[in-house]
């Protein structure tokens, strides 16, 4: 099942913040054998509003050994505009421990400069939506670029969603942005596949979640 169709439904029966707890545990435990490599978990707005998410979080990464300047906690436009003044207090904690905050999907919503300067988001990750017509839309092209100059006029690191071809994938490079995500590098694999991929000198039972 997609995530946008079992989210919503975690939300809607309150699971959603055993749900985000329960992830987090999974790919903390497996990613704290990979290194220096860096980890992103999506946060829900629902789960923005937990008291308890920064401790949480904290008591994870403490039991697993992770440390949280390897992880960046990503969230929507919907933060922004559900509840401001508490997803600025659960960002000013993750921050005081280390973590870095990213701004997803950004362009499909109704983000304004304001936000974004406001809530200092360490990433700001182009929905997919402003790359899927690169290829066949001149405006696209210049929308990104528009895109991408406000978020480097900020100091803000860039990722481009929804790479699907090496068209895109130059594009994208070349207008700026200093990593790109989609099919175009690889489909959705387990944390095992990871490990066995790119950190093959790890024992079998540190390659599972």
């Amino acid at each position: 099942m997609r995530p946008d169709l079992f989210i919503p439904a975690a939300e809607r029966s309150g699971l959603i913040d055993q749900l985000g707890l329960r992830i987090a545990e999974l790919a903390l435990r497996a990613a704290a054998h990979w290194g220096d490599t860096g980890l992103a978990l999506n946060i829900s707005p629902i789960q923005l509003k937990n008291p308890f998410l920064v401790a949480n979080l904290a008591e994870v990464m403490q039991r697993n050994r992770f440390s949280p300047s390897r992880l960046t906690i990503e969230v929507t436009e919907g933060v922004l505009i559900s509840d401001p003044e508490q997803a600025q207090k659960t960002f000013d904690a993750l921050r005081e421990m280390g973590v870095k905050i990213a701004l997803d999907d950004f362009g499909c919503g109704y983000a304004s400069i304001g936000a974004l300067r406001k809530f200092g988001f360490d990433r700001l990750k182009i929905d997919r939506s402003l790359v899927s017509d690169l290829e066949a839309d001149e405006n696209a092209s210049a929308v990104l670029k528009a895109t991408i100059s406000l978020a480097n006029a900020l100091n803000v690191a860039v990722t481009a969603e929804g790479i699907e071809t090496e068209t895109q994938a130059a594009f994208a490079k070349l207008s700026g942005c200093d990593e790109l995500q989609g099919y175009h590098f690889s489909r959705p694999v387990t944390a095992s596949e990871i490990a066995a991929r790119y950190f093959p000198q790890l024992r079998p039972a540190d390659r599972v979640a």
